[in-house]
């Protein structure tokens, strides 16, 4: 079962029957050593009495720069998103789900009313891309959505990891096909929010020393690692996003996922260090972030003008069980809670991560440039927006 962002839960079907049933076990042959295995139980709570900070809404209003906002169809969803907004201090959201062409156009006009509150990003359609012509009509398409509001353009993890040539090589995000996208982007003065690579244990084996097989992934299926299953290296994907950002240097690119290199910093700081057009925003990191907050609010001290926020959440999250520990984590000094969990098994278990996180405890200068001000310097649309917030908020 393929897993899709912004989803709050997924409830797993054992795979091996069905694949009995079906005649054969092609898929678990393209995971060598496979097995499935019990679904681990959700996490037990702490006995220990820990000191909490009472905190239901972030100290600033904070731009959401990578949100999914595919449960925005209707006027009400964006009500209902607004009002979660207000309640837990959101002051912007970032939709990564826009779409191209028909799509992107549609979403504008129900969004319109919202645009304050609610922007778009759109997002390429790869249809068609071994096919002579696509560079230069995607790029023109790009720019139609540019003129006709969008905020951004978001790439998934396709680029890299799915896309493939005629050859079956796998297409990366430095291939020529791309040059005219970065480039419209620079033309344009918008951010690339781009995803590419996965968590690095996807790329290790499954088994009991991958910390996320021990924290509830692939139990009863293999699908999302790629450990020997002819799926390029992690340090393929990451060369290719070096070359991407040295041939553009125009182009600003935020590299969602801290780049997908949370599991060490040292990368990082290299890539911010030598990229001055590289940003990274924290999504889907929080809970990795977390377990080291000497180390992470000393990154964030010395980069704070480099980080974005960011959730990879959807509509459909809850205040307490994932917006709030985003606050606790950043704003308190907090020990031991609760992670803002992207996904859990049907047993409630967090799949990216069975463990507890602390907080950075972030000054306020620094926690206007995460929650807002560096987000700004893309998103003069609504800057105004923000500005009315704060002063609400004085």
């Amino acid at each position: 079962m393929a897993r899709q962002e912004g989803i709050v839960k997924i409830h797993r079907v054992p795979i091996l029957p069905l694949l009995v049933a079906a005649g054969g076990l092609t898929c678990l042959g393209q995971n060598p050593g496979f097995r499935p295995s019990p679904e681990v139980p959700a996490m037990p709570k702490a006995l220990m009495k820990l000191p909490r900070t009472n905190i239901t809404r972030a100290r600033f209003p904070a731009i959401d720069f990578h949100l999914h906002g595919r449960g925005l169809r209707s006027a009400e969803d964006y009500k209902r998103m607004v009002r979660l907004m207000d309640e837990t201090g959101l002051g912007v959201l970032c939709n990564m789900d826009g779409g191209f062409g028909k799509a992107f156009d549609e979403a504008m006009k129900t969004g319109e009313p919202f645009r304050d509150r609610i922007i778009h990003f759109t997002r390429l359609d790869f249809e068609g891309i071994n096919q002579p012509g696509w560079p230069a009509r995607t790029a023109a398409e790009l720019e139609r959505c540019f003129r006709a509001g969008a905020a951004g353009l978001k790439i998934n993890k396709v680029l890299g990891l799915e896309l493939k040539n005629s050859d079956g090589a796998y297409i990366q995000s430095d291939d020529p096909r791309f040059d005219p996208i970065w480039e419209m982007c620079a033309k344009h003065n918008k951010p690339v929010m781009i995803h590419t690579s996965d968590s690095y244990g996807r790329f290790l084996p499954i088994g009991p020393e991958n910390e996320r097989y021990e924290a509830g992934l692939w139990r009863s299926d293999p699908s999302g690692n790629y450990y020997k299953t002819g799926h390029p290296a992690h340090d393929v994907i990451e060369k290719a996003r070096e070359n991407m950002h040295a041939r553009h240097p125009r182009t600003r690119f935020v590299n969602a996922h801290v780049a997908m290199l949370y599991y060490d910093m040292d990368k990082v700081a290299a890539l911010l260090d030598k990229y001055p057009n590289a940003d990274v925003e924290i999504s889907a990191a929080v809970q990795d972030l977390g377990r080291a907050p000497l180390m992470i609010r000393r990154f964030f001290l010395k980069y704070q003008d480099r980080i974005l926020f960011g959730s990879d959440g959807s509509p459909s999250r809850g205040i307490e069980e994932f917006w709030v520990p985003h606050w606790r984590c950043l704003e308190t000094h907090d020990e031991h809670f609760d992670h803002p969990a992207q996904i859990r098994s049907a047993t409630g278990a967090p799949l990216h991560g069975r463990w507890k996180i602390y907080g950075i405890g972030l000054p306020d200068e620094v926690l206007r440039k995460v929650y807002y001000a560096n987000a700004l310097r893309y998103l003069p649309s609504v800057r105004a927006s923000i500005e009315k917030q704060l002063a609400a908020r004085r």
